[in-house]
């Protein structure tokens, strides 16, 4: 079904579009630099455990950049 001009010049397909950017960047993340383009096992069940443990990663690896941009601001000066 082929998106009408009409379509896409609302604020929900703007919105949407940009939610989509995001999801697309992790996913791009995770086959990069986490190394999940392949996955190493079979079945459904393996598999969702290997994505899971791949997110996790990831996200700790974002919490750490966070937490780190945090400390470096929030640093109290001495008095």
């Amino acid at each position: 079904m082929p998106v009408t001009r009409e379509l896409t010049q609302t604020p929900e397909y703007a919105r949407s579009k940009r939610e989509r950017n995001k999801i697309e960047a992790l996913f791009s993340e995770l086959k990069l630099r986490v190394g999940l383009s392949r996955v190493r096992l079979r079945r459904l069940w393996n598999v969702s455990e290997q994505f899971y443990l791949a997110a996790t990663a990831q996200n700790l690896k974002r919490l750490v950049r966070l937490l780190a941009q945090r400390e470096a601001v929030l640093i109290p000066c001495a008095i």
